[in-house]
């Protein structure tokens, strides 16, 4: 059943040979350096299958449309690279003409910052889309176009698995260096801690690898903070055999807004104070609004990984609950984002003027939880335009994540229970904007001082971008963070995605 409850988730050639597809340019603002006139240049050599746009042209809105369109940078003009080489040309053209720029893969974040980013350059990474899988060494690479959809089927195929985020359309590598939390955490840690190597391009255009034995405090500093020291053009994780033939069991359950407080109270059986949920177990509550009741609602997605019957034992309280819509399916770890969640990926993923704040919850009471959710109710009454909003609470297990030392990576938040990502989604012209960022920053504030921290703390991967470095990579990890930014990127080139500064304090 279909759920009603919408929530928002080489070698030189000739230059004959070499010279890029351009389509014709139209007429947009006087540019200083003039970017039309600097990537036609054919000294440039860009490869034959390099796509440039400008403006107006329904491939430059292919290369930089956004699924979170509430702040987004703009730009003067799009470079579609098709090898790592023109990535490399591009990043040196910028360095050496401090052109601004902003390279992309998914192009799913939503951070205020990008829209410092005015009539800059676009790098789309969506051709580096290859995905290689080694069987015998257990490894993946993935091109920086590369999206987690892509991985599933030939990954799978192969009898292998890797932890991702909860949806199939963010880039792999733009949730990897932010370090990627997900349902598979208690089994296998952080997406980042399956990182082996990446191919990185610097502020100054120099391709560097990576890795625990190469560059080493580069591949601390990008497992959590990556936006801000260069362009990633592929990456190599270590992958997992299948367990137990890769099936896994979600339940999904839609609730109508009375059952907050009794779904609320059987959820804190598995994630208040000491309680820990299964390694193999995680689930996303979801309030939104439902349009067939007029009120607020709940969803809810549990995923097993193991069969169903281990599933339906573990998870007794929770169908316990009776709500009025269950589904129960084991399905295969490939088709499981697909699947679950009512199948409602697609439209989750579809672009939509929705922006998104988080807040880390070490500490979790699910009376916070009862209480936003008549908050947001109130607020679905009071203001129409904003129905498409919701708040979702993640709840992950953790046991592999903070089985990694703290000083593995610059990822400062192993000791997460539960994320919490507010999703204002209403027409980006209406007039209700303010109130809403005002009603959800208040929110966030309120689990922030609730959450066991020491104030609102912040997953990188969820920050709205009005928050402090050290909210988002904390007073800890932040000194070397800085050094490295000094190091890598005294310019300050990567500064438009939640930027670390050159100082602090």
């Amino acid at each position: 059943m279909r759920s009603q409850l919408f929530l928002s988730v080489g070698a030189a050639v000739s230059l004959a040979a070499a010279a890029p597809s351009i389509v014709s340019r139209t007429p947009c603002p006087p540019q200083v350096p003039d970017l039309a006139e600097l990537l036609q240049d054919p000294e440039l050599s860009f490869d034959s299958r390099t796509l440039i746009t400008f403006p107006g042209q329904s491939n430059f809105t292919e290369a930089t449309e956004r699924w979170a369109q509430f702040a987004v940078p703009t730009y003067s003009a799009a470079v579609s690279p098709a090898t790592e080489q023109d990535v490399v040309t591009l990043v040196r053209l910028a360095a050496e003409h401090e052109i601004p720029f902003l390279a992309t893969g998914g192009r799913h974040g939503y951070s205020r910052t990008l829209t410092r980013l005015r009539n800059g350059l676009a790098i789309d990474l969506s051709n580096l889309d290859e995905v290689i899988v080694d069987a015998e060494a257990q490894t993946m690479t993935t091109g920086a176009g590369v999206i987690f959809g892509d991985i599933f089927e030939p990954l799978y195929n192969a009898g292998f698995l890797i932890q991702t985020g909860v949806c199939s359309c963010p880039g792999m590598i733009g949730v990897t260096i932010g370090s990627g939390v997900g349902r598979l955490e208690g089994l296998y840690g952080l997406v980042a801690d399956a990182l082996e190597s990446v191919r990185i391009v610097i502020a100054n255009g120099t391709l560097l690898t990576a890795s625990r034995r190469e560059n080493a405090d580069l591949f601390w500093a990008i497992r959590g903070a990556g936006a801000n020291f260069g362009v990633i053009t592929s990456a190599t994780y270590n992958v997992h055999p299948l367990p137990r033939g890769g099936n896994m069991t979600y339940i999904d359950m839609q609730m109508p807004g009375y059952m907050n407080a009794s779904y609320f109270e059987a959820l804190g059986e598995f994630v208040n104070g000491d309680n820990e949920m299964p390694a193999e177990l995680s689930v996303s509550s979801k309030m939104g609004f439902d349009v067939n009741t007029g009120g607020a609602a709940l969803m809810a997605n549990w995923v097993y990984a193991g069969p169903e019957a281990e599933a339906r034992e573990i998870l007794a309280p929770i169908l316990a609950l009776n709500a009025p819509v269950v589904v129960v399916r084991e399905t295969s770890w490939n088709y499981l984002i697909r699947d679950s969640n009512f199948g409602l990926e697609r439209t989750v993923c579809a672009p939509q003027p929705v922006t998104v704040m988080g807040a880390n919850i070490r500490t979790v009471d699910t009376n916070l939880m009862v209480n936003v959710f008549e908050q947001l109710a109130g607020f679905f009454h009071d203001t129409p335009e904003a129905r498409a909003s919701g708040v979702v609470f993640e709840s992950f297990p953790t046991q592999a994540t903070r089985a990694v030392p703290d000083d593995d990576s610059a990822y400062p938040w192993r000791d997460v229970k539960t994320l919490a990502m507010l999703q204002p989604n209403m027409p980006l012209n209406s007039t209700s904007w303010p109130a809403a960022m005002e009603f959800f920053q208040g929110l966030r504030a309120e689990i922030g001082e609730n959450s066991g921290y020491d104030g609102l703390r912040v997953y990188v991967n969820y920050a709205q971008g009005d928050e402090t470095p050290a909210q988002i990579y904390s007073e800890t990890k932040l000194p070397r963070l800085v050094e490295l930014k000094n190091q890598y990127d005294p310019t300050n080139v990567f500064r438009y995605n939640h930027p670390i500064p050159l100082a602090y304090p």
